[in-house]
């Protein structure tokens, strides 16, 4: 494909087409009621923390009153925030994988249509969707992505036996699955997420699932951080692996997201199936953010970003 770019100093930046893996859709019922700011890295929104506080507490406050200069504001009506997120994908040339459920995706595909890529969110016990129903939706409601599947905030590792059905009829119908594997928000467990166990971000809980289904197409989201070498080793020994970049490089400082995740993963040679993902939900700018943190990168060159931007995203999807 033809790269478009410009430079930053001696940086080149990608500016042709993106593929953006990781995109949450948000309705009225899902927007705050008031707005809320955010500043990033979010490793740093809540900077230290005394037990002796709830923490939800300080979550909120930090929220209300962020200490950044410039924080992103969530909006308060589903018109305002889908302004944003037009403006967003027009201004990067964006077409997303939009994550949701059936009822707001259907808002979406009425404003979207025309650009994003529907998946289908998941999680066991949440969404008891018997397996004639989701393939309906596959083969009927235009899903063509099944995630994010987000068992692991439930406490469900992804190698839970009652996934087999759900991977196989993915194997069957050739659709990819997206899994989250990786950090939430800080403090998850102990706001939204009681039942989340970080250890299930490790990679190694896949080996089994693909040997029984070795046509499965896997995008680990959040690329299974912080396991970094055992990504590394599933991606040496199952070649069908790919990775989303799914708001790592917002959620920790750059210099630490660059040094010790993007640098290695590409130093072990896998550059070919890394994907950007955003992960942007309430604040429609993570979107322009995290393409801004990718593209700043002075160690990839002008293709390893297409790659990264649109190239592997593409070959995964099988997009023509």
């Amino acid at each position: 494909m033809l790269i478009s770019q410009d430079k930053k100093g001696d940086v080149s930046l990608y500016k042709g087409p993106i593929i953006d893996m990781h995109l949450h859709a948000e309705n009225n019922s899902t927007l705050p009621p008031e707005e809320l700011g955010l500043c990033i890295p979010l490793s740093n929104l809540v900077p230290h923390f005394d037990p002796k506080q709830e923490f939800g507490e300080a979550w909120t406050a930090a929220l209300k009153n962020p200490s950044c200069k410039n924080p992103m504001w969530s909006s308060t009506s589903f018109e305002g925030y889908t302004s944003k997120i037009q403006s967003q994908l027009e201004t990067y040339k964006v077409r997303p994988v939009v994550s949701g459920s059936t009822p707001i995706l259907e808002e979406w595909k009425q404003k979207f249509s025309n650009t994003m890529i529907p998946s289908l969110e998941f999680q066991l016990e949440r969404d008891s969707i018997p397996l004639d129903s989701l393939r309906g939706l596959f083969e009927n409601n235009g899903f063509q992505v099944l995630g994010e599947i987000s068992n692991q905030y439930a406490g469900i590792p992804p190698n839970d036996p009652r996934m087999d059905a759900y991977y196989a009829l993915a194997e069957e119908m050739e659709i990819p699955v997206a899994i989250h594997m990786g950090t939430g928000a800080p403090g998850s467990p102990y706001l939204f997420s009681p039942k989340y166990v970080a250890a299930y971000s490790n990679p190694l809980l896949l080996e089994e699932v693909l040997k029984k289904y070795p046509k499965l197409r896997i995008s680990i989201m959040h690329y299974g951080e912080p396991f970094i070498d055992e990504l590394i080793t599933m991606m040496y020994h199952y070649p069908q692996i790919y990775v989303d970049l799914g708001g790592i490089q917002w959620a920790y400082p750059s210099d630490y997201f660059y040094q010790y995740h993007l640098k290695k993963i590409m130093a072990a040679g896998f550059g070919k199936r890394i994907m950007f993902g955003s992960d942007t939900f309430l604040w429609p700018e993570l979107l322009g953010k995290s393409i801004d943190i990718i593209n700043e990168a002075d160690f990839l060159t002008l293709e390893q970003k297409a790659d990264i931007f649109y190239n592997n995203a593409a070959r995964f999807l099988r997009i023509d």
